[in-house]
């Protein structure tokens, strides 16, 4: 919704990206309310923390449960308000469960350790303590999930959350803030907001009551967030922006791989941090590759995303649109040798923002399509003959959340993954394959705090060890 002011602005809508048709509308708190959020969750926490560790892990199953009765209705709120086809959201809620399930567990397993001390009179241990009321700000392609995977694990180490969802998706956060308050939680542990950006942002970085912020979105607002709390010197963790490449080796299984570069890179419309995007071919495979991968791009259906037969829907809005919309006109103002899909027409009245995917060959590493994250389903293509030349060329760019790897050669494989500069690794994997129990995230400029979400690891962010020394 821009920058406007809390003050200025009454509502903040909500569209489908298929019909341009207004779903509806949530009324934007003023900072009075944010405020009042912000003690609510304080004043819920004191109570949470007193929770055991593994009987808050109960309360994530329950949420767990819950979200399953309702997996109907938040599928239907997902291909309506995010775009997404039908399978693929029924997937986003499916794997929203494995994640609170599998975090559950981590009440059981928020461990401290107990270390002899040179002492023998004295007992020295350590134990992890959450960190008091923690903000969280996240994005619209994945708006179900990546909440529930920074919550959870704010949740079950005992800390209470404020939580800013994206302005695309607020029907699905308002579902999901209704889940939580269904639940066995205290009443205001988790606090939604509805408000502008930059404005509880703001209120995150200057607030005393936040310990801590976790954000997932574009690089260049992550960064600026990193700015506006450095200040206060409380934790922060950022999960932004990826240009993924996926590498073609001479021995790769042509047909295989063609189908997980469209599963990586174009699924959701190409809009995740994870997507495929730049596709390194060895030229001796290059024009069958080509031939085979434009071969799998036509049967991508795109259409309405209720249509069991759509493989991909809309982009999310009329900005995302535009945004894709002028990378395409980059291309073909490069004169990049354009194999598949081009310049959509400007969006009719009453029609969707829908893109055909779309790929280019033979692009330079000097080429904006080659450095700039898209964020939507355009796809490039960069012959190579050396591996590692191809491998230097994959690692220069600032990003480096997800890679993959084609291949049948142990060697190479192994080569690609001690020197591929990414968080998430994959061999004859789409990019964006990932599961709940391990490490997500990326280095360079994906990543800002050194902490990883998902996993054993996701809970670390919401803790601070104590250690303790008691003498007989």
């Amino acid at each position: 919704m821009g920058t406007t002011s809390i003050t200025e602005e009454k509502e903040m809508e909500t569209i489908n990206p298929a019909t341009k048709e207004k779903l509806g509308a949530l009324r934007i708190i003023n900072e009075k309310e944010i405020n009042q959020k912000i003690e609510s969750a304080e004043q819920a926490q004191k109570v949470w923390r007193k929770t055991s560790a593994p009987n808050r892990g109960d309360v994530l199953l329950e949420l767990a449960t819950l979200i399953e009765q309702e997996k109907e209705g938040l599928t239907q709120l997902l291909v309506d308000e995010a775009g997404k086809c039908t399978a693929q959201a029924a997937g986003e809620v499916d794997r929203t469960t494995s994640i609170l399930r599998f975090l559950a567990g981590e009440g059981a397993r928020l461990t401290g350790t107990t270390i002899p001390s040179t002492d023998i009179n004295i007992m020295a241990y350590s134990v992890q303590r959450p960190l008091g009321v923690v903000g969280i700000i996240t994005p619209w392609n994945v708006p179900l999930a990546i909440p529930v995977w920074k919550i959870a694990p704010a949740l079950v180490a005992g800390n209470a959350v404020v939580w800013k969802p994206a302005p695309q998706t607020i029907l699905i956060a308002e579902k999901l803030q209704e889940i939580f308050d269904a639940s066995s939680l205290p009443e205001g542990l988790v606090q939604m907001v509805i408000a502008p950006g930059p404005e509880v942002g703001k209120k995150f970085a200057e607030h005393e009551t936040i310990k801590a912020v976790s954000f997932t979105g574009s690089t260049d607002t992550g960064r600026i967030i990193n700015q506006m709390v450095a200040p206060r010197g409380i934790r922060f963790q950022a999960e932004m922006g990826g240009k993924n490449p996926f590498i073609i080796m001479p021995d790769a299984n042509l047909e295989r791989a063609a189908a997980d570069v469209i599963a990586g890179g174009l699924l959701d419309g190409g809009q995740r941090c994870t997507a495929t995007s730049r596709i390194f071919v060895h030229q001796s495979v290059h024009q069958a590759f080509r031939k085979e991968l434009t071969k799998q791009l036509a049967n991508v259906r795109v259409g309405n995303p209720h249509d069991a037969l759509s493989i991909m829907g809309p982009v999310v809005d009329e900005q995302q649109y535009r945004t894709v919309r002028s990378y395409i006109q980059s291309g073909i103002d490069e004169q990049l040798d354009l194999a598949f899909g081009g310049l959509p027409p400007a969006v009719e009245e009453n029609k969707g923002y829908f893109i055909q995917p779309t790929l280019f060959d033979h692009v330079t590493q000097e080429s904006k399509l080659a450095q700039e994250e898209i964020f939507g389903p355009v796809l490039v293509m960069i012959p190579f003959d050396d591996f590692d030349a191809c491998l230097e060329q994959a690692n220069d760019i600032r990003y480096g959340l997800s890679s993959s790897i084609y291949t049948q050669n142990i060697d190479w494989a192994l080569q690609y993954v001690e020197e591929i500069e990414s968080g998430l690794v994959h061999i004859n994997l789409p990019s964006a394959y990932s599961e709940p129990q391990m490490p997500f995230g990326g280095i360079k400029a994906t990543g800002i705090g050194g902490f990883r979400e998902l996993g054993q690891h996701a809970v670390s962010f919401y803790t601070e060890w104590k250690t303790i020394y008691a003498r007989k």
